[in-house]
């Protein structure tokens, strides 16, 4: 029996490719130390809203936060988030990166990201789910049937 793999779609790969943006970005310790370490922003069509991003620290833990796409998109042209989750993009004078601060329960951590890599993937899953159409193919019907439990 000869080894055949299931045939995949071009635009499989496509999409499959843009699922996940695996990237070295730095943890800021402090103004001249920075930790390398790896990250890995995930999306999903189906649930169009929100960016899983996976810290995964040299030592310790892979940790998972969980981003809005908007808020994420416009941390790479400007300010954007309040609380837990704060993102902006360096000044146009130095090397393009956009910096995410995350806090929990006090404590808080400083990340560097390459700012033309994480635009140029989010603009790619913009072409899979437009920015305005996340919520079209929603079932409202369903969905308050299972929130008052009338399933």
């Amino acid at each position: 029996m000869p080894d055949k793999q299931p045939e995949i779609a071009a635009d499989q790969l496509a999409v499959d490719h843009l699922n996940s943006l695996p990237i070295r970005i730095h943890q800021i310790l402090w103004s001249s130390i920075r930790v390398p370490m790896r990250a890995v922003f995930h999306y999903d069509p189906c649930d169009p809203l929100t960016v899983p991003v996976q810290l995964l620290p040299p030592q310790g833990p892979a940790v998972t936060w969980v981003v809005s796409r908007d808020l994420l998109y416009e941390g790479t042209q400007g300010r954007s988030g309040m609380g837990d989750v704060q993102l902006w993009p360096s000044l146009p004078c130095s090397q393009p990166m956009m910096y995410m601060r995350l806090e929990s329960r006090g404590m808080t951590a400083l990340f560097e990201v390459d700012l033309p890599k994480l635009e140029a993937w989010l603009l790619g899953t913009f072409d899979l789910v437009p920015p305005g159409t996340e919520l079209d193919s929603t079932n409202w019907d369903l969905l308050v049937e299972r929130l008052l439990g009338d399933t």
